[in-house]
C-alpha cells in the first residue's frame, strides 16, 4: 500500500488505502440494522441519490454492500457509492473540481493529512455544530471542529501494534521499548516520512506529541529511531512486504496493523498482536464535503448518521476498519470488538506535525537511514 511520501501528497497510511485491505475482502458478513429514527427529507431531494466517495477497492465495495443499504433504508435517501484514489491526486483533482466549481461527490472519506491539507487549501466546506446532533458519541479529538463549524467527521479508524511471533519470546514483550533492546536484525519497522514510529518514539521517550511540533524536536525523536538500526532486519513501506517477511520467518515481529494481523492469525500464521502499554497506535479519517457541494437535508442526514453506534458497528463488522464511538456504547462482541481494535488509551497520530514539517521529516529519515 503506502510508499514514501512528499509533503505534497496524500497519505495513504492515514487512509486506509484498499491495497492493504484487498486481504479482509472475504471477512465481510450481513448483519442485520438497528431502529433509527429517519430524519424528514424533502422528496424532491431525497429522490436524488446522495454521492458519497471512499477509497477504491475493499473499502468503497465493503461500505456500498453493507453501510449504504442501511442508511438508505433508515432514511429513504439513496446513495451512489463512487471510487476514491487514495494517491497522491485525490487532493489535487479535487482541487481542480472545486476551482471549476464542481465536485464528484457530496461527501468524501479522508485521511487525517488531507483534511488538514484540504483545510489549508480551501477544499471543505463548514457546518455549523448545531446541524449535526450525534457526534457528541465519538470520543474527543475525532471531529475536526474550529470556532463552532465542522470540516470533518470521524469515520473509521485503524491501529498500529507490536507484533511479534510468541514462539521467539519466553515472554511477550508489554512495551515499545522492546524494539531499542539488543536483538540484532529482528525486527520489521516502518519507515517513510508517515512513519509512526515518530508518534512512538514522541511518546515513550518524550512525553508526548508536542516534541514534533519542531524541527529541533524532530530530530531528536529522529535519532532515537536510528537507534533502531541494528535491530531491524527491514524497513517498510508496503505492508505486503512485512507480511511477507514475517510469514517467511525473516522478523521475529515487529509494527503492524492489528486488523490485518488477526486476519493473517484466522487463517494459520502464529502471531500475536499487543498494545503495548503506552498505547496502541491510532490513526482515523474523517468524511468531509467538498467546498462546492450543497450541504442539504441528506447530506446533514448521512453526516448525522455516521456518528451513531449503529454506523460504527457496521463498520467494525464489515469494513474492518475500528469504532471512533467508546466500547460501553457498541453492541458489539467481544471476538468483534478485539478484531479491530482496543480499550485504553491509544497514541493518536500527530498528523499536524507531520504535514507542517513533512519535508523535513522525510529528508532526515532518509539521510539518517543511509549513513
Amino acid at each position: 500500500m503506502s510508499s514514501h511520501q512528499s509533503s505534497g501528497s496524500a497519505d495513504p497510511m492515514l487512509s486506509l488505502s484498499a491495497n492493504r485491505r484487498s486481504i479482509l475482502k472475504g471477512a465481510a458478513v450481513a448483519v442485520a440494522a438497528g431502529a433509527l429514527n429517519a430524519p424528514y427529507i424533502r422528496a424532491s431531494r431525497a429522490a436524488e441519490p446522495l454521492k458519497i466517495s471512499n477509497f477504491g477497492g475493499f473499502f468503497e465495495q465493503a461500505f456500498a454492500k453493507s453501510v449504504y443499504p442501511v442508511f438508505t433504508e433508515k432514511t429513504g435517501i439513496a446513495v451512489q457509492s463512487i471510487p476514491q484514489s487514495g494517491s497522491s491526486q485525490f487532493l489535487i483533482q479535487l482541487g481542480q473540481a472545486v476551482q471549476a466549481g464542481s465536485a464528484p461527490m457530496d461527501i468524501c472519506c479522508a485521511g487525517q493529512a488531507d483534511v488538514i491539507r484540504g483545510r489549508q487549501r480551501g477544499l471543505w466546506t463548514t457546518i455549523a455544530e448545531g446541524k449535526l446532533k450525534n457526534t457528541g458519541n465519538l470520543m474527543d479529538g475525532f471531529v475536526y471542529s474550529d470556532n463552532g463549524v465542522i470540516d470533518g467527521v470521524g469515520a473509521m479508524a485503524w491501529y498500529i501494534t507490536l507484533v511479534a511471533n510468541p514462539e521467539e519470546f519466553k515472554t511477550l514483550p508489554d512495551s515499545w521499548e522492546e524494539l531499542w533492546k539488543p536483538r540484532p536484525s529482528a525486527w520489521g519497522l516502518q519507515a517513510g516520512g508517515t512513519t509512526v514510529l515518530l508518534d512512538i518514539v514522541a511518546s515513550v521517550y518524550f512525553g508526548g506529541p508536542q516534541i514534533l511540533d519542531t524541527e529541533e524536536g524532530i530530530a531528536k525523536v529522529i535519532a532515537k529511531i536510528g537507534e533502531l538500526k541494528p535491530n531491524a532486519k527491514l524497513w517498510w513501506t508496503d505492508e505486503g512486504s512485512m507480511q511477507s517477511a514475517y510469514q517467511n520467518g525473516e522478523v521475529v515481529g515487529g509494527m503492524y496493523f492489528h486488523d490485518v494481523s488477526m486476519i493473517m492469525k484466522s487463517e494459520g500464521t502464529d502471531i500475536v498482536s499487543i498494545a503495548p502499554k503506552e498505547g496502541a497506535v491510532l490513526g482515523f479519517n474523517a468524511w468531509c464535503v467538498p467546498k462546492v457541494a450543497q450541504v442539504d437535508e441528506r447530506v446533514l442526514a448521512f453526516l448525522d448518521w455516521s456518528a451513531t453506534p449503529e454506523c460504527h458497528e457496521l463498520i467494525a463488522r464489515n469494513v474492518g476498519a475500528a469504532p471512533l464511538i467508546e466500547r460501553s456504547k457498541l453492541n458489539l462482541t467481544d471476538a468483534e470488538f478485539g478484531a479491530v481494535s482496543f480499550e485504553g488509551k491509544p497514541i493518536v497520530v500527530a498528523s499536524a506535525a507531520k504535514v507542517k514539517h513533512a519535508d523535513y521529516i522525510s529528508n532526515q529519515l532518509l539521510t539518517m537511514l543511509s549513513n
